[in-house]
């Protein structure tokens, strides 16, 4: 066979390679490297989220490559509020498997920034990191608001709140001021006090839910100084808010500052507490009209109180108002004031029309009385309610006081409620129609079911008709008288002090006990009543309301409640005073009547009380408009089973946070 050519050149090439490289016949052979040593790494399958929400839960996937050992990834989550940076589902996962973490439910201020870690199980030096803001929705509160809360100190004594705190849009309270009714353990007196506020945060959930913490720098004051809050978002001015920092058990209204103008003409007041030198529950209600610039002369001003079962009527009253501080608030001297004392107020501005009061003359503890309320302006209306006519159309009140039914042996009233819900008509010529009421008293023991099981408390759930007269001083001070058919037993007929606030505005109310002859209910309390709409009185939609509960401890709550119309169901989540947060709430509930009227039932763990154990409540529900209404416990004395539990509360409609919030 030939050889090619070509083959042989290469050969013989070859072989002449070899011999130049002399010294013999061995071959040099040299091996190809080894290839280089794969590190272990890992990253994430996808980018993470930058942001989210409060219990906006998000996955993450973290992938390890060149692991031999396919050991997996481990987990941690870390942010600068230890304790409160979310959960992750597991602190382990293997690699390309997906973890969830969710944000904290509540943040500390507006914003809060967590790193997630993720490390390659198999040698921790090889990590990514992911850094998540979580948002809240503070950007919906912004500007200077007026709170107010009334309830119990730690002490059960009886406590008022109020102040203006200046929230900056992203969380922080950057200054306010506050007064502050309590009891001094150290001197053992009702006390009041002003400070100024130091800072503080405040957070709104996505579901409308938040809270707000205040620094007072004065360990007096809250829990070594700061006070906390809990609240349920209804629009951008207004929330219903409770103190939740085991220092106090009290409810109550934020509402935006609109005005800071000087107030004048008259204003109506109601206001309860405690008389500090009898000790004994006091409230009062009336009008003062300031008719020249920072005088009340006495002209259009007069006062009633209410001293635990006592009335003093028809006190003259005059004195002066200073003009609004940096926060809106005013002093307001009244004097002679109530039972010839002195008395004075701090006003914390809302607008034109509407101040908080917190009375402020007993910063030694030697003062008149430890009261808060509220006052309403007149406005054009001042001077004119010459009649009966003034007073005209449907109306629903809510009513909240003390049962007198059983003083202490040391004269000391002990710790019982009243309450008191209802609707009538007043047809412009001083009578009183369509009225109906629920209305109870805690430690009332005069009707017979009381004698029979021994269980303490009084039900009047029943119609009523009236009458009512108003002045022809064109002050717009009047009294209304009810008269029961078929009447409880034994018989019940309550009187009402009503002051008068304009056509279609609502009108404030003073409780004047029980006028049978043997006094068979007696109580005090203050309250107002709304102008119930025309227009139909539905329900249905988002709402928040608060909520004061009393069978020897007093609770206050906020929640958030959704009301199914397609079901009439009722499903949220309920905050208290007492620190149990994110309650389950639910009920179911009847369509309302004609006239407002409607049963519901509620049930939420955070109603358990140690005696009785309950936690669902039947209550009765009065709508005043599509908006608003009052609803009240009715199952203190149900024979099937008794709560011995009286609650009073108040709903309004919500605005979402945000769109797609709940």
């Amino acid at each position: 066979m030939a050889t090619r050519p070509w083959i042989l050149l290469l050969v013989f090439a070859a072989i002449s390679m070899l011999a130049g490289c002399g010294g013999g016949s061995t071959a040099n052979v040299q091996n190809p490297p080894p290839p280089p040593v794969q590190t272990v790494s890992i990253a994430f399958q996808s980018v993470p989220t930058g942001s989210l929400q409060p219990s906006q839960p998000t996955n993450l996937t973290a992938v390890v490559n060149n692991d031999a050992s396919n050991a997996g990834v481990d987990w941690t989550v870390a942010c600068q509020v230890a304790g409160n940076c979310g959960s992750l589902s597991s602190l382990h996962t293997s690699s390309g498997q997906a973890i969830t973490y969710t944000p904290p439910s509540t943040l500390s201020g507006n914003t809060l920034t967590v790193n997630i870690v993720a490390f390659a199980t198999a040698d921790h030096t090889q990590n990514v990191d992911a850094a998540i803001t979580i948002t809240a929705f503070g950007n919906n509160l912004t500007g200077t608001y007026v709170l107010q809360v009334q309830g119990v100190d730690a002490s059960l004594g009886r406590y008022q709140f109020a102040g203006a705190i200046v929230l900056d849009g992203n969380g922080q309270i950057t200054s306010g001021k506050q007064t502050v009714n309590f009891l001094d353990l150290a001197v053992g007196s009702l006390l009041s006090k002003s400070v100024p506020i130091a800072g503080g945060s405040y957070f709104l959930g996505a579901d409308g839910r938040g809270t707000i913490t205040v620094n007072t720098n004065d360990p007096e004051i809250g829990l070594n100084g700061t006070e906390t809050f809990r609240f349920v978002f209804l629009s951008s001015s207004q929330a219903l808010i409770a103190q939740v920092d085991s220092t106090a058990s009290a409810s109550g209204t934020m509402d935006l500052q609109t005005s800071v103008n000087t107030p004048s003409g008259g204003y109506a007041f109601v206001v309860s507490g405690t008389d500090v030198s009898t000790t004994l529950p006091t409230a009062f209600g009336g009008i003062f009209n300031i008719d020249s610039p920072n005088t009340i002369s006495g002209n259009g001003s007069i006062s009633d109180q209410n001293l635990a079962g006592a009335l003093a009527l028809r006190q003259t009253l005059s004195g002066t108002i200073s003009n609004p501080d940096a926060f809106g608030a005013v002093t307001i001297d009244l004097s002679p004031g109530f039972a010839g004392a002195p008395v004075q107020f701090i006003g914390y501005i809302v607008d034109s029309t509407h101040m908080k009061l917190i009375e402020t003359d007993n910063s030694s503890g030697t003062g008149f009385g430890s009261t808060g309320g509220i006052a309403i302006g007149q406005g054009p209306a001042t001077g004119t309610f010459t009649s009966v006519a003034a007073l005209s159309g449907d109306y629903v009140f809510g009513m909240l006081g003390d049962d007198l039914s059983i003083p202490n042996i040391l004269g000391i009233f002990e710790q019982s409620t009243f309450t008191s819900i209802g609707r009538f008509t007043a047809n412009g010529s001083g009578n009183l129609t369509h009225g109906f009421t629920d209305t109870f008293l805690q430690g009332n023991c005069a009707q017979p079911s009381c004698a029979q099981t021994g269980i303490l408390g009084a039900k009047i759930s029943g119609a009523f008709t009236g009458t009512y007269a108003i002045g022809n001083t064109g002050l717009g001070r009047g009294r209304a008288l009810f008269t029961f058919s078929p009447q409880p037993t034994p018989a019940f007929q309550p009187q009402f002090f009503f002051y008068l606030t304009g056509p279609g505005s609502p009108v404030l109310l003073l409780d004047g006990g029980d006028l049978t002859v043997n006094n068979n209910y007696p109580s005090m309390g203050v309250g107002i009543a709304y102008p119930q709409s025309v227009a139909s009185l539905t329900f249905g939609g988002t709402y928040g309301f608060s909520l004061v509960q009393q069978n020897g401890t007093e609770v206050n709550s906020t929640a958030q409640l959704g009301a199914d119309t397609t079901v009439d169901t009722l499903s949220g989540l309920m905050d208290t005073s007492f620190g149990s947060f994110d309650n389950d709430l639910t009920g179911s509930f009847n369509a309302p009547s004609s006239n407002g009227r409607f049963a519901a039932n509620l049930s939420s763990q955070a109603f358990e009380f140690t005696s009785p154990i309950t936690s669902s409540l039947t209550t009765e529900f009065y709508v005043i408009d599509p908006n608003h209404g009052f609803f009240v416990e009715t199952d203190l004395k149900d024979p099937n089973g008794p709560s011995g539990v009286v609650s009073f509360g108040y709903y309004a409609a919500r605005t979402p946070v945000c769109a797609g919030c709940p």
